[in-house]
């Protein structure tokens, strides 16, 4: 085997995280079926076998994966115990984490980069409000009035989404960094 062919995955969750890392970096329209299945080392009928609605039924999969990371490491942190300081901290540490300190792209942004074309549009948009939401939700809960919640909470998401595609186009992972400590401010103000 060569090293450009990665194994075959041996099981779907281990092809939905090469799908997620494919669908991220490109997008819906920048993958074709053929780099899927060099990615994942499957030939095509072994990706239809898993994904029989094809290239449609993978992005909704990689999108489900994803709301289901959220919600593991970070709506479930914030609606967890414990002092909103520490959850608004787990929180950013697991944001830091999925998009490698600034390195990596979010799958949000690449897969609405072309508009109308991916069957699971809907669903990735929703990640973010509902990441939005959580974020509302654990500041009213520890007191901010709503309006003052959803502002700061929109503001944060913005911070963190431009800081990223700003890290990443010019190559200066500090200002992901930087942009952590500024909503950390921002929500705990």
């Amino acid at each position: 085997m060569t090293k450009d062919i990665p194994p075959s995955p041996s099981s779907r969750d281990e092809i939905i995280l090469r799908l997620f890392e494919l669908f991220r970096r490109a997008g819906y329209e920048g993958v074709s079926i053929g780099e899927i299945s060099r990615a994942t080392g499957l030939g095509k009928s072994s990706l239809y076998y898993h994904f029989p609605g094809g290239k449609a039924d993978m992005a909704a999969a990689v999108v489900a994966f994803a709301k289901q990371w959220m919600d593991a490491h970070v709506f479930a942190t914030l609606r967890g115990p414990g002092p909103l300081k520490d959850r608004v901290a787990a929180m950013l540490t697991a944001i830091g984490a999925l998009y490698d300190g600034g390195a990596a792209p979010c799958l949000v942004a690449s897969m609405m980069l072309s508009r109308g074309t991916s069957p699971s549009e809907a669903d990735v948009g929703a990640l973010i409000r509902d990441w939005i939401d959580a974020v509302a939700t654990a500041l009213r809960e520890s007191g901010i009035s709503a309006n003052e919640a959803g502002e700061r909470a929109a503001a944060a998401i913005i911070t963190i989404e431009g800081a990223l595609i700003v890290a990443r186009a010019t190559e200066r992972l500090d200002i992901f960094r930087d942009a952590i400590e500024r909503v950390r401010k921002i929500l705990m103000a």
